[in-house]
């Protein structure tokens, strides 16, 4: 009696050859090559303004998913910080008094926008004119991927208040991928500065 084949084993046999074959045709096609690593893209959240307005010598609007804290030194106790929970992010306020010359709080607010001139591709200052409220300044774009501080502005009527601001992430700087978070922020202020009033002390 002649031998026959089992077609139980034949036929597991047929399906590990196609199996082989149609991995060997996969290797054939173009080499993968990685793809580029991919960022979330973060939008600025649809908001108001409300008003800061305390017993503090300056008043304005700030967005209200933004937080105010007070900063604890006696030294300087008109100074506040602008908290972004949602971004990491946060605008360090300061405000000095003017007795008599203010030409060292503007060569200190310059020289604080520079220090991150190792970092950045560009700099670039605006003035800031709002002559209704006797608030004129200079802000300062400061551009670049790895910059700690992307946005600094002040303001003063030049005769009794200063008031100087900067933008800093509690993150690693990666401005490229933060730019609408950086651009949201940005409009902000603007309206910050332009609601910004004095009082007097």
């Amino acid at each position: 009696m002649k031998n026959r084949i089992s077609t139980k084993r034949f036929i597991p046999a047929i399906f590990v050859s196609i199996i082989f074959s149609l991995l060997l045709l996969s290797a054939c096609g173009e080499p993968s090559t990685p793809k580029p690593r991919s960022l979330f893209r973060i939008d600025i959240p649809a908001h108001s303004f409300i008003t800061f307005d305390t017993n503090y010598p300056y008043t304005f609007e700030y967005a209200d998913y933004a937080t105010i804290s007070k900063v604890e030194r006696k030294r300087y106790p008109y100074w506040i910080n602008i908290n972004y929970p949602r971004f990491n992010a946060r605008v360090y306020v300061s405000y000095h008094h003017v007795d008599h010359d203010i030409n060292q709080f503007l060569e200190d607010a310059h020289t604080l926008a520079y220090k991150h001139i190792t970092k950045a591709n560009d700099i670039r200052q605006a003035l800031i004119l709002e002559p209704e409220h006797r608030v004129y300044g200079l802000v300062y774009y400061i551009k670049g991927n790895d910059v700690a501080s992307p946005l600094n502005f002040y303001v003063t009527d030049s005769v009794e208040h200063f008031l100087r601001a900067s933008l800093y992430f509690d993150m690693i700087p990666r401005n490229d991928s933060l730019e609408p978070v950086i651009e949201g922020i940005e409009k902000d202020l603007k309206h910050l500065v332009k609601t910004l009033e004095w009082k007097e002390l």
